[in-house]
């Protein structure tokens, strides 16, 4: 940006400070309001479009320093080198007197801030922001959807945990009941055992006691006749001993807990409650905006071409279910729409970018349908054309396949097309905007 744009070049060629109020771009100096009127009036100058000082000085620095004069010979551009992409003055002509094209300034910067270029690169900036902001709203959405996941999962682990507890303590239950069945059949079977040997050990007494008497009372003949049945009793407690040896109901019982290998496992420090996951995939809740196609670079170079001298080059073949094809366009996903306008069969025919049918709305009753254009990504409008019931515009969601709006008209409409901001439908003897 120019260092003296708060003051008046031309009054600083005369040692005047004079406040500047306006602007010259092409001129590319400050004028003050006495300056700028002999400036509106100078035959030289008097079509120069002047700006307000104070529009110049909020224009980017990058904007405002872009220099209008050749940096070598320091005269105005006037010609633009397409090869080169260049502008030029009329001293730079003799070095790029070899290349092909050279265009005036003039010519190439008419209207462009109204020109297709200058507003696709406004579309283009606006379907950035958009996406920007679309970014934005799903990455928030998307931190709000972890919370959510985080809050299942751990009321899915509690779940698990009260599952495992319970699961234990009816396992402790089961266990306990055992026990108490073991101890008591074991308990059971020991005190048979004493009880057999109280009895055993109270008929032992009394042969103790016979014999006993035998000696202190019995003569000898008796006590020979006495030791035989005594002897017959001692073998017989003596066989009931070795019955109980025998049989193992002497053998000591002892109660032993073992673990289960599973829960042991389960207690195990390489053991864990489960683990976490991190899945990645598309996010279905956004889809990047982009208006149109934009096969190539935008370039301030593109001249208008005659219709005459466009040539055409075909690409590819496409196969409809479309009896009558009107009308047709291309959504920015590469999706070809296409509309058949024959009677009862009225219908919107969506073609994949491959040439597959991908699905077909019906627009027959109540409304018909002729032509057809995309209004963003998911929204067309269509055009019904001669229509027994309705006649106007259908704007249908392609998203969810439902007419949005009908917009009725007094007369039937046949081509549509939108330039951005209007809806532009040709009807029988007039055209609405």
């Amino acid at each position: 940006m120019a260092t003296n744009a708060l003051l008046c070049a031309l009054c600083d060629l005369r040692h005047l400070t004079t406040p500047s109020t306006h602007w010259c771009p092409e001129c590319q100096e400050a004028l003050c309001s006495n300056c700028n009127e002999h400036h509106s009036l100078s035959k030289s100058s008097r079509n120069h479009q002047v700006i307000p000082v104070s529009e110049y000085i909020d224009l980017p620095s990058r904007i405002a320093n872009i220099d209008l004069f050749c940096t070598y010979h320091n005269e105005k551009y006037i010609q633009y080198c397409v090869k080169h992409e260049c502008p030029i003055c009329y001293k730079c002509i003799k070095e790029h007197g070899k290349c092909s094209e050279l265009i005036l300034l003039e010519e190439l910067t008419h209207e462009v801030k109204s020109s297709e270029p200058f507003r696709d690169m406004e579309q283009c900036l606006t379907d950035v922001k958009m996406n920007i902001n679309r970014i934005r709203e799903d990455s928030k959405s998307n931190i709000d959807l972890i919370a959510s996941k985080k809050k299942q999962i751990i009321e899915e682990m509690n779940r698990l945990k009260s599952q495992i507890v319970q699961h234990l303590d009816k396992l402790q239950e089961d266990l306990m009941k055992e026990l108490d069945e073991v101890e008591n059949k074991c308990c059971v079977n020991i005190a048979s055992n004493i009880s057999s040997v109280d009895d055993q050990d109270k008929e032992i007494l009394q042969c103790n006691t016979e014999i006993e008497n035998l000696k202190k009372y019995a003569s000898d003949i008796q006590t020979f006749l006495g030791m035989k049945d005594l002897q017959q009793k001692i073998t017989k407690h003596e066989k009931f001993i070795q019955s109980l040896i025998e049989t193992k109901k002497l053998e000591r019982v002892e109660l032993e807990f073992i673990n289960n290998a599973t829960i042991q496992k389960f207690l195990s420090d390489d053991m864990r409650f489960g683990s976490i996951t991190v899945k990645s995939f598309p996010s279905a809740g956004i889809e990047l905006v982009r208006k149109k196609y934009r096969q190539a670079q935008i370039s301030i170079t593109d001249k208008n071409q005659s219709v005459h001298n466009v040539n055409l080059l075909f690409r590819q073949k496409l196969k409809t279910s479309c009896g009558s094809t009107r009308g047709g366009c291309a959504t920015a996903n590469g999706e070809f729409l296409f509309i058949n306008y024959q009677m009862c069969t009225e219908k919107l025919v969506v073609v994949s970018a491959e040439g597959n049918i991908k699905y077909e709305i019906p627009l027959s009753k109540p409304y018909s349908s002729f032509d057809i254009t995309c209004l963003d990504d998911k929204t067309v409008a269509v055009s019904t054309g001669e229509s027994d019931d309705k006649t106007g515009i259908i704007i249908l969601d392609l998203g969810t396949r439902v007419i949005k709006e009908f917009v009725a008209l007094p007369s039937e409409p046949f081509g549509i097309t939108f330039d951005g901001k209007s809806l532009i439908c040709c009807c029988d003897k007039r055209i609405y905007i």
